[in-house]
């Protein structure tokens, strides 16, 4: 910060600060933000297992509202900002707030999971979680309000923790599992505590010694559960009607019990065993997405009652019956889960099979069980397991294979911070099935086994919608599609063949009479080239013979509340069956909405009821270059411009990057480092030039904005074949320019309100920035929805525009 900005700023102290007491300062918001971002990814986690999966999204996004109105707080209740030493020593105070908040309300909502009255309660969770967002909120607002100077370092401080945190979060999970990572993250706070509190010397020594007593009873929480495990992790899983978990675990004939549970920044994996069947174990992810893990002898000669009952019971078996020598050389399986649907291939025949699991957890247990599932993927020399996202792993080769296969799994587990972004919806898009069919021989298919009529519905759509790309008209696309199982009766599970070269009228007939001869009722499946309409799906014949417009099904569902329509990779919300937007999104999205509403509106209006006749005489007196309204709406645009880039960008590096968890850490890191760094350089600016400064960075943003969102998928085109450390090094190249511009508006704005002589506004603006981001959160979803995440993107380049427009003069 130049000389002459110092001595525009006397009242702050900040050229008092030693080059210690800075030090101390910049590390301590480091610490706090760092832990604050890991909480929210962990957070994530815990109520994935706790709670049914769209939960997650309203309760973190309500959670958040808390650092907004942290700055509030400050606005109204705290005006006056602390001087000299004492602003160490109220930094400190919050700071041992949240650091105790944290563990607290993650050990908190595990333990409230016994209580059946508030296990789906989300008023209950966002109560309890948006304590430490507030504490944070008032931290933060406070420390730009103490030293609006040093504006550009303390941003930086911020977003660099918060960066580190988003890919640290990773280890600490897959090491220490959620709870510990909370707990751990409530001492990484209690140091930044620790560090104002020394740098606060004695004053307030009441203050200090809170301070202390923090930092050693988190410390001792951590310690004392990682040695004795006073504190079971997450001992509810089971606990939710709502789950699949507890309909396993309370049978009425055999109920289940968790033999192996596994913590990952992935998702919590729980093996259960049935003591009354011993022949079948099922894997869970979150709770839900069960896999089935069969035992098995190992020898196809003699595999046992409940391996050899699969050819007749289990629906997804029926296309084996059909497959000639030439159209089983190879396979992948995408999703093998415990294994059920490598099993199947083996038995089918299938000379060479390539399994593609995202879950490790889910790997290595079935590998260790290798005793009870007759080494499914470990005795096998013709079975190739890989642990990556399936459809990347397919898009970046170069074999094709004569049948790709893929079980849907069930969905009510959240995989990201928006909760509406799920690592399966990728595997069922028009984009996906041009991949399979690319990837097919001649003579292959893709077979899907779906758990719902509704899902193989879309899927079919979906296809439909591919092959008219490819040129066929509906009668034709309807030549390479086989459906059958479409009931919603116990245990059978519709199936969808796509083949690749239509099927031949003798095919159709094999099939038909085997589905039969099985005791299935024909008048639930569709084969090509079956004229008798007695004998297959009246509806779906049909459509294949013209009298029916496929259109004309999806508006007739469109009125049921059902959406079929066909998803893409710009809108992949495979699952979302119901028409219009999920509730929880709704609900945050016009409680964000108010909220902001109230943040923008609150300040002045209790001023003027205040004191009315202070405010008109001041507003008179008023020159226009002093209007803070302009700022209202620079620190509104960057709140939800920031977040509307932020989730989309997500969402188009996770396919791209290939492991989701990785991409969205990876992408983190590398947007809020590049904003540190920005947010860092943007102190060299002088005081004359800051409104120019962020004028020209909103363009500059604005502008990098649009061109990625047209130029980046043809890039990620032509890196996809390139080893996953290239790919990483290609990301960070794209994403921390951008971020570093990213980096400039938001300090320059408080270092220009600080020049106009608005510090009391500072705490303001940090509240409207944080609503305005959660506000943006939503809205992205909404947006995306609707129209596509490359159109929220491009909303995004708006809010910055806006910016611009705001200050370009």
């Amino acid at each position: 910060m130049s000389r002459k900005a110092q001595s525009r700023a006397p009242a702050t102290g900040e050229e008092r600060l030693n080059r210690g007491a800075l030090v101390v300062l910049l590390v301590s918001v480091f610490l706090v933000s760092f832990s604050m971002l890991a909480f929210e990814i962990t957070l994530a986690r815990l109520l994935s297992v706790l709670i049914l999966y769209h939960y997650v999204f309203a309760i973190v996004s309500l959670a958040l509202l808390g650092l907004g109105l942290g700055g509030l707080y400050v606005y109204f209740f705290r005006p006056a900002a602390p001087v000299n030493n004492g602003r160490f020593s109220s930094l400190a105070l919050i700071a041992s707030l949240i650091a105790l908040a944290i563990p607290l309300s993650a050990v908190l909502m595990t333990r409230i999971g016994y209580l059946d009255s508030v296990i789906n309660n989300i008023l209950f969770y966002c109560f309890l979680l948006f304590i430490p967002f507030f504490f944070t909120g008032v931290f933060l607002a406070q420390a730009f309000q103490a030293f609006p100077g040093i504006s550009s370092r303390i941003y930086g401080a911020d977003l660099v923790g918060a960066a580190i945190g988003s890919l640290g979060i990773i280890f600490f999970l897959d090491v220490l599992g959620a709870l510990n990572t909370s707990l751990f993250l409530g001492v990484t706070a209690a140091i930044g505590a620790a560090l104002l509190m020394i740098s606060a010397g004695k004053q307030k020594i009441w203050r200090t010694m809170g301070a202390t007593a923090c930092l050693v009873l988190v410390v001792i929480l951590l310690v004392t559960n990682l040695s004795i495990g006073y504190l079971t992790d997450v001992p509810v899983v089971g606990n939710n009607p709502g789950k699949e978990i507890y309909r396993a675990l309370h049978r009425p004939d055999s109920p289940g019990r968790i033999i192996e549970t596994r913590w990952s920044a992935f998702g919590r994996t729980d093996l259960v065993e049935y003591p009354e069947y011993p022949y079948l174990m099922e894997l869970y992810l979150d709770g839900t997405s069960s896999a089935p893990m069969y035992q098995f002898s190992g020898d196809f000669a003699n595999p046992g009652s409940p391996i050899d009952s699969l050819k007749t019971d289990f629906t997804g078996y029926f296309p084996f019956f059909f497959l000639q020598p030439e159209e089983k050389d190879s396979a992948l399986i995408i999703g093998p889960g415990g294994g059920r649907d490598v099993v199947l291939a083996l038995m089918g025949g299938v000379a060479q099979i390539t399994a593609v699991e995202v879950n490790r957890d889910t790997v290595d247990i079935v590998r260790e069980y290798s005793d009870y599932n007759g080494g499914i993927y470990t005795d096998f020399p013709n079975v190739n397991v890989v642990v990556d996202e399936g459809r990347n792993f397919l898009k970046r080769q170069q074999e094709d294979y004569d049948l790709i296969m893929l079980s849907l799994p069930v969905t009510q587990t959240s995989r990201s911070l928006e909760g509406f972004s799920l690592t399966e919806n990728f595997l069922f898009t028009v984009e996906s099935i041009q991949d399979y069919l690319s990837h097919l021989t001649d003579e292959g298919r893709l077979l899907v086994i779906t758990h719902d009529d509704f899902t193989a519905w879309r899927l079919l759509s979906v296809s439909l919608e591919a092959l008219n790309e490819r040129g066929l008209d509906q009668h034709q696309a309807f030549e390479h599609v086989a459906m059958f199982g479409l009931s919603s009766g116990e245990n059978v599970f519709p199936v969808f063949v796509l083949k690749k070269t239509p099927f031949e009228a003798a095919e159709s007939a094999a099939r038909l009479e085997k589905l039969t001869e099985l005791g299935h009722d024909p008048l639930l499946a569709y084969f090509p080239h079956i004229d008798d309409e007695e004998k297959v799906n009246p509806t779906l014949k049909a459509i294949a013979d013209g009298k029916l417009e496929f259109d004309r099904v999806l508006d007739e569902g469109q009125q049921m509340g059902l959406d079929l329509r066909p998803v893409t990779d710009n809108r992949p919300f495979f699952y979302k069956i119901e028409s219009g937007l999920p509730q929880p999104v709704t609900m945050v999205f016009w409680a964000s909405a108010v909220m902001l509403i109230a943040v923008l509106l609150g300040p002045p209006l209790y001023r003027r009821w205040r004191s009315p006749e202070k405010e008109t005489r001041e507003k008179g007196r008023s020159r226009p270059g002093h209007s803070t309204v302009r700022y209202v709406g620079l620190f509104t645009l960057l709140g939800v411009g920031f977040m509307l880039i932020e989730i989309s960008l997500i969402q188009r590096f996770v396919l791209y990057l290939g492991q989701p968890v990785l991409s969205m850490a990876v992408l983190l890191f590398s947007l809020l480092v590049g904003a540190g760094l920005g947010s860092l350089y943007s102190g060299r600016l002088a005081p004359g030039r800051l409104r120019r400064g962020i004028a020209l960075a909103a363009l500059g943003i604005a502008a990098v904005v649009v061109a990625y969102a047209f130029l980046v998928p043809f890039l990620f085109e032509s890196l996809l074949g390139l080893a996953l450390a290239a790919r990483l090094l290609a990301m960070l190249l794209l994403i921390v320019p951008l971020g570093f511009i990213m980096g400039f508006p938001f300090p320059l704005g408080i270092r220009s309100l600080q020049t106009m002589g608005g510090e009391q506004h500072i705490p303001w603006m940090w509240g409207i920035n944080g609503a305005g981001s959660v506000f943006g959160s939503v809205l992205t979803i909404v947006i995306a929805i609707r129209m596509g995440f490359t159109q929220a993107l491009l909303a995004g380049a708006l809010c910055y525009l806006g910016a611009f427009a705001l200050f370009r003069k």
